[in-house]
């Protein structure tokens, strides 16, 4: 919820320093988001696989027309996908065996799995093209900047209370940096003279990188010892299919 306060109020600040000019007109859409790619993948042998689920999505831009058809655009956008729970879980337990701690059916129940979402955070700026059909507006745009990446921090436990110690598999870093593209196209319809109804379709790609560790924390009377059993990373491609309806506000 912080995240998407900082958000808003990143937004709310751009919006007072470009309301200078009364050329601008502004947008705020939201709607859902369909994961394609590998970023939908739930193939446990796959590295590319980010198990994304249909999400949610939030824009936000501004666009100052240079002519009749040509403008450039501004847009912020905060994007959200569930993850598959049942098939990340497996793909940790697999490697959690090749380390090898080993777990039984009956074990099982030792182990507990936590993650949260996927979500990102997209500033970007481009060129946009509009047709004019009366007062119907078709835009096509073309977007690129800075992605932002919030990792799901995936951790799996085990912990059989017989040991004398407990095993996890955890993310070592909670984000992720990287360039986004976003291509989309949107219709606006007249609502009133200052105000239009606008429809958008988009899709959107960057990357995130995930690093993780494998440790064994052992515990012998007031001895703690931690065992580093193992590390690496994998590069997740993030592909997104967004449908968005909203509203656009002219300054003039």
């Amino acid at each position: 919820m912080k995240k998407i306060v900082t958000f808003l109020i990143i937004i709310g600040l751009s919006i007072s320093v470009y309301a200078q000019s009364d050329n601008w007109y502004f947008s705020l859409s939201m709607g859902g988001s369909l994961p394609v790619g590998s970023f939908s993948k739930t193939n446990i042998d796959d590295l590319e696989s980010g198990f994304a689920k249909k999400g949610f999505v939030l824009l936000l831009d501004a666009t100052y027309p240079l002519n009749e058809h040509w403008g450039i655009k501004g847009m912020a956008m905060l994007n959200t996908s569930p993850i598959d729970r049942s098939w990340l879980g497996t793909k940790l337990e697999l490697r959690m065996n090749e380390v090898p701690i080993i777990v039984t059916d009956e074990q099982r129940t030792y182990l507990s799995l936590r993650v949260n979402s996927w979500m990102s955070n997209a500033i970007m700026a481009g060129p946009v093209y509009t047709i004019s059909f009366d007062r119907i507006y078709w835009d096509f745009q073309l977007l690129g900047g800075l992605n932002v990446g919030y990792l799901p921090q995936q951790k799996l436990l085990y912990n059989n209370p017989s040991n004398n110690w407990f095993y996890l598999d955890r993310n070592t870093s909670t984000t992720s940096f990287s360039y986004g593209l976003q291509a989309g196209t949107a219709l606006r319809f007249p609502v009133t003279d200052r105000l239009n109804l606008r429809v958008g379709i988009d899709y959107y790609q960057s990357q995130a990188k995930v690093p993780y560790e494998q440790i064994r924390v052992t515990k012998v009377g007031e001895t703690v010892t931690t065992e580093n059993l193992g590390q690496g990373s994998s590069t997740i491609p993030i592909q997104l299919l967004s449908g968005s309806i909203g509203f656009v506000y002219y300054l003039n």
